[in-house]
């Protein structure tokens, strides 16, 4: 006979059991997301040509964009952005901004989750030696040859860090200009989605290349999401008062 506590239906160690299956969806997520990367990432390794598909819509990308000036000179602007100097710039003002708004733990994971995103990626990237584009009649901005092309670490970046900073701003409970926060938010899903069709448009990556990066940054952005929720019970002093 199972015993049971005060409430009706309840057995015991069901409380016990609740902190696990919350964590469920998460490492699901997760694990779907590794193995497809995983089995991705050997598929390119053994295979560090273009895959099928790759050519043709890397053509067909540039052929719809870059006859149009004023369309193809800001999707290239966004590449611009996460090159290193510019990157290290942005990074170093949402910080400081972050320390501001006294915003402490967000100030904790932003740089914590650029490091990571960007030091798995240099590895993957190591690993699976794939050669940036080059021929196949498409149109190259410049020739890269210091690093590799699998998987973009422009396409990763963006995904993670401004894919936490998406998430962060839901986390703000009383915002004092929402129209703002609104206005925050389209930029940086603006970022996240235009970034894999500027690298292909400038011809630096495969559209395999940028799905990867999509894959490993999605990866980054749901664990420190996850520590976010973890951290936020745990240090509540590292919260900002519309955090709280």
């Amino acid at each position: 006979m199972t015993l049971r506590d005060a409430r009706p239906g309840r057995a015991i160690g069901e409380g016990a059991r609740a902190p696990i299956e919350a964590h469920l969806p998460f490492l699901a997520a997760e694990g779907i997301l590794l193995a497809l990367l995983a089995v991705f990432s050997v598929a390119v390794r053994g295979h560090p040509a273009p895959l099928a598909g790759d050519v043709g819509m890397e053509r067909a990308v540039q052929q719809s964009v870059l006859p149009h000036q004023w369309l193809a000179a800001p999707l290239e602007a966004v590449s611009t952005l996460h090159w290193p100097v510019p990157t290290a710039i942005t990074l170093i003002v949402i910080s400081a901004l972050f320390l501001y708004l006294r915003r402490w733990l967000d100030t904790i994971l932003t740089p914590l989750i650029a490091g990571a995103s960007s030091l798995t990626r240099l590895e993957l990237s190591k690993w699976v030696h794939r050669p940036r584009p080059s021929d196949h009649g498409i149109h190259i901005v410049q020739i890269i040859t210091s690093s590799f092309s699998f998987p973009s670490g422009h396409v990763t970046y963006a995904t993670s860090v401004y894919g936490l900073f998406l998430f962060l701003t839901y986390q703000v409970r009383h915002a004092f200009h929402p129209a703002l926060l609104w206005a925050i938010r389209v930029v940086l899903v603006l970022l996240i989605v235009l970034m894999p069709v500027s690298r292909v448009l400038e011809g630096e990556h495969w559209p395999s290349d940028t799905v990867a990066g999509l894959m490993l940054g999605l990866f980054w952005v749901i664990l420190f999401a996850h520590l976010y929720g973890w951290a936020r019970n745990r240090w509540t002093r590292l919260l900002a008062a519309d955090e709280r």
